[in-house]
């Protein structure tokens, strides 16, 4: 106790205090001293103190009851207090409570839109004349005895037997699904024999396999491009390649639909472009195409794209999902249609085997290259399930056929052409719709001519497409445009009038609040290999009859 007559007067002595309370201050103040100056640094935090107070010893107390109260409310916990809150209701309260909840919906109802559902047909029975049940709104519509002409199985090869009983064995063998991506563990035999087939039988080094076709292109274009990267594509490419350009990153550009003259001048301007700034690195560059437009059914002019691609030093990309097949005398597509080899031609090819092959899932086309970067960068590929090893056995079965025997190729032709020529001669037909689609084309696109749209929703294509641009600028959540609803209802009516004469065609079924191109609503009349000329002639009668029936009466009611 002898060191006690250093305790310092921490209060002055001019302040009126009581002795006892400045003196037992005094104590606290040097015994906590004394304790602070043995841990390591704090002399220095002392010092600061010392030096802060500057004679007022006020000062020093409310800094020291502002870090005390900090520390209690840091170290306190206030959930406590809901959870206390929550235990005093009862079980008959939350009964209570739960009853009365009321979720939001996850999907905003939309009544609009009711239509679209209740007309889409589900197709099923198909029997040896070509002719199947369809059902719609939920099976309160059946229809029996109906010509299917909406199906894009172009070649009705999965309908063999020999298809079929492979499919069955595939199933015993291997089961239903993959259980897994490609790379882990999700690729067996068939998926490895099945990319083997198809690059032997389109002619190019590899190809690669994917679970869904809707994915390939926007799996495989950004796989092979990044920020500073330049696309030029043409204006009428399908959604799935739209997406596709939307996940690159790169800059796009587009040329006017199948148009070589604009191409030309966009690229010789980014050529000079290019040149004049002089960039530290030269970007990649790609030209993006389709072999058979999905919206549009007309060819792309592959000689021409392949002298502009050499020429400025791009590379190509074409998504040929309804081409494979159905182009060529053998079906290997839009190179085999103009006599040109695929590998020096096209870089990269996207194919569908949900379209002439009858199967399911998508596949890329190219060189070893390719193939190996996709395998290890391309999304889909790695993280998505691989197909099922029934439909690989489908789709390699159809291939073995259609390298044995060219028929189903050749007969396809041969009723694209009857059904080609009756409506694009069909006087009548001709002074409502317009055909747009190739003669090569297995799927006859229509659409209203500029007139009929003008005269009955006072618009044009033009007008749509600025006002669902606006639409897309201002961010809108409901992408309502009245014009176009009512050209959807019209083309249904058609659809709905020839359904009742055992015909199914179908809408061009367009999600416009995701296009970000020009596009109309038009009508589309899927072809096949199975079809018969007098049920190919019919239907073109059917069809004519059901566009006169339905805009006179939409006509005479507005």
């Amino acid at each position: 106790m002898k060191n006690l007559q250093h305790v310092p007067d921490v209060l002055p002595s001019s302040i009126p205090l009581p002795e006892s309370v400045v003196t037992a201050t005094s104590y606290i103040w040097y015994f906590l001293h004394q304790g602070c100056v043995r841990i390591p640094g704090m002399r220095y935090v002392m010092d600061y103190i010392a030096k802060s107070h500057q004679a007022d010893p006020y000062r020093t107390m409310v800094e020291i009851g502002l870090i005390i109260y900090g520390l209690v409310y840091y170290l306190s916990k206030p959930w406590k207090q809901g959870q206390e809150v929550q235990a005093r209701l009862n079980a008959r309260d939350v009964d209570q409570l739960i009853e009365e909840w009321e979720p939001e919906p996850i999907v905003i109802s939309e009544q609009r839109d009711a239509w679209r559902l209740q007309a889409l047909p589900v197709v099923s029975v198909i029997d040896e004349h070509n002719c199947c049940t369809v059902t719609r709104n939920g099976g309160q519509e059946r229809y029996d005895n109906v010509l299917n002409m909406a199906s894009t199985d172009y070649l009705q090869l999965s309908r063999d037997p020999t298809v079929v009983e492979i499919v069955k064995n595939t199933i015993s063998n291997y089961g239903v699904g993959s259980c897994g991506p490609a790379g882990f563990y999700g690729n067996q035999d068939v998926h490895y024999n099945l990319e083997y087939e198809l690059a032997r039988f389109f002619g190019t080094e590899n190809a690669v396999l994917y679970g869904q076709d809707f994915c390939v292109a926007a799996s495989v274009v950004p796989a092979f491009t990044k920020r500073g990267d330049v696309i030029v594509a043409d204006d009428r490419i399908s959604l799935a390649m739209q997406n596709a350009l939307q996940l690159s990153r790169s800059t796009v550009y587009y040329f006017k639909h199948n148009d070589m003259a604009a191409l030309e001048e966009l690229l010789a301007e980014l050529d000079q472009r290019e040149r004049a700034e002089q960039l530290p690195s030269i970007p990649r560059k790609f030209i993006i195409t389709e072999g058979l437009f999905h919206n549009t059914g007309d060819i792309a002019p592959l000689p021409e794209l392949v002298a502009l691609k050499h020429s400025y030093r791009y590379r190509l990309i074409v998504d040929e999902s309804h081409s494979l097949g159905v182009l060529g005398r053998t079906g290997r597509g839009l190179t085999e249609h103009f006599h040109m080899d695929r590998n020096t031609a096209v870089d990269i090819t996207i194919g569908s085997m949900a379209t002439a092959l009858g199967s399911s899932g998508g596949f890329a086309l190219g060189d070893n290259v390719m193939s190996h970067h996709q395998r290890i960068g391309s999304n889909a590929y790695c993280f998505s399930a691989s197909l099922p090893p029934y439909c690989c056995a489908a789709a390699h079965r159809v291939l073995s056929i259609m390298e044995a025997d060219s028929s189903a190729v050749t007969a396809l032709h041969k009723v694209t052409s009857v059904v080609y020529n009756a409506i694009t001669k069909d006087e009548k037909l001709s002074q409502y719709m317009i055909v747009t689609s190739s003669p090569h084309s297995s799927v006859i696109h229509l659409q209203l001519t500029p007139e009929i749209r003008r005269s009955l929703f006072n618009s044009s294509v033009d007008e749509l497409f600025e006002e669902l641009s606006r639409l897309h600028s201002r961010h809108a959540s409901n992408k309502y445009v009245a014009a176009w609803e009512e050209e959807e209802r019209l083309l249904q009516r058609i659809v709905d009038i020839a359904l009742k004469k055992h015909i199914l065609f179908s809408r061009n079924t367009l999600v416009h609040e995701h296009e970000t191109l020009p596009v109309a609503p038009g009508l589309k009349i899927s072809c096949h290999a199975l079809l018969k000329t007098e049920q190919a002639e019919n239907a073109c009668e059917v069809l004519s009859n059901a566009v006169v029936e339905a805009i006179t009466a939409y006509g005479n009611s507005s």
